[in-house]
């Protein structure tokens, strides 16, 4: 169990680190990237202490209820959790006022108990209700108390949030899912605090980490669209034979770009994708290559495989004839260029183009209805 223990401490610690270092790179390009970058790696720093406390120890510890080092924990987690989304649609609500008038309940919390702490002031074990009720007046169960309430106030704030926020703008619904899987995650851990079990502590770093790689991974995908296709390049000649077989032998690399120019240049010269029933297999055919060799060449020069590569050329030759006049009216001769409905028209060339066919249309000054 300790060994378990440890790697999923060590996991969760290692993914919020990774995903503060990559939100960091993002935040010189954009400064609502910036608290997120920042909360990623406390949360980081708090499991990389956890993972040297576990380490440190001979075997698991039995925390009874309500431990310290748990509400600590919850009180400070519950904060940032709040105040985490907001840097991706209000990033102006984050000053530094606002945030220590926000934060000034939990410091002063923590700094009670690490004052307590140095004056040698005895720990309170808590194991069943009865001990809670004999021990209920003293200072700190009394803090503790405090804690568990302070937390909840944030955690119902975490609840809100959403709600406020989208009354001023309008809210992604990945966001409102993520606030909210958020605030699930701290009533769990409330529970596990109130009833300390290590399997559920575990449970709970694991959908802690998974929520929060949740929102990284939406938070990439815009840069992922945003990364181009490799630019359609005029093959006038084939490579030979002979410098196809030299390649194959010398070099692997040239072997994967002569094979990529075969296919530009049958893509280019007999335009066999304008056929909506062109597949990979045709393509193989034509080319003289078996599927493994032909996706390989694609992935060496950019493309993710052989549909991406037919509708990047289908999405190619429907912009050429709309710029010469050839095609006028889209939404009836798309299947000139190779496709089988209008919808998958609409929905490929947004994908590669990053914008709509009507709004690309309109850039262009090309007539469209």
């Amino acid at each position: 169990m300790k060994t378990l223990s440890l790697l999923i401490i060590e996991f969760a610690a290692t993914a919020h680190f990774m995903m503060s270092i990559v939100l960091f790179v993002f935040s010189r390009r954009s400064v609502v990237f910036l608290p997120q970058a920042w909360i990623m790696l406390i949360f980081a720093l708090m499991y990389g202490i956890a993972t040297g406390y576990f380490a440190g120890r001979s075997q698991l510890p039995e925390a009874g209820m309500l431990h310290p080092v748990m509400l600590l924990y919850l009180v400070a987690s519950s904060f940032l959790q709040t105040v985490q989304p907001l840097g991706l649609c209000l990033p102006g609500y984050l000053q530094w006022q606002r945030m220590w008038k926000y934060a000034s309940p939990a410091l002063l919390l923590i700094f009670l108990y690490i004052i307590g702490t140095l004056m040698g002031s005895p720990l309170t074990h808590l194991h069943a209700a009865e001990d809670f009720a004999a021990h209920l007046l003293s200072g700190d169960v009394l803090l503790r108390c405090l804690s568990l309430f302070l937390s909840a106030y944030y955690i119902i704030n975490l609840f809100r949030l959403p709600h406020n926020l989208v009354r001023r703008f309008i809210l992604p619904p990945y966001l409102r899912a993520y606030v909210t899987a958020l605030g699930c995650t701290a009533v769990f851990f409330i529970v596990v605090t109130i009833r300390f079990s290590m399997p559920m502590l575990l449970c709970y770093v694991l959908l802690f980490t998974g929520v929060n790689l949740f929102l990284f991974i939406r938070l990439l995908r815009p840069g992922v669209q945003a990364i181009s296709y490799p630019a359609i390049k005029p093959v006038k000649t084939p490579p030979s034979p002979a410098e196809m077989s030299q390649s194959e032998l010398n070099d692997f690399n040239e072997a994967n770009l002569h094979r990529f120019e075969m296919m530009e240049y049958v893509m280019q010269k007999e335009k066999p994708f304008t056929d909506n029933q062109f597949n990979r297999d045709r393509l193989c055919r034509l080319c003289g290559f078996n599927r493994h060799v032909m996706l390989q060449s694609l992935r060496s020069q950019g493309y993710n495989d052989i549909h991406e590569y037919i509708g990047r050329y289908r999405v190619n030759e429907l912009k050429q004839l709309l710029k010469t006049g050839e095609m006028t009216a889209p939404q009836r001769e798309f299947v000139r260029v190779g496709f089988r409905t209008y919808k998958t028209t609409l929905l490929t060339f947004e994908r590669y183009e990053g914008v709509s066919l009507e709004v690309w249309m309109q850039h262009k000054g090309l007539p469209h209805t």
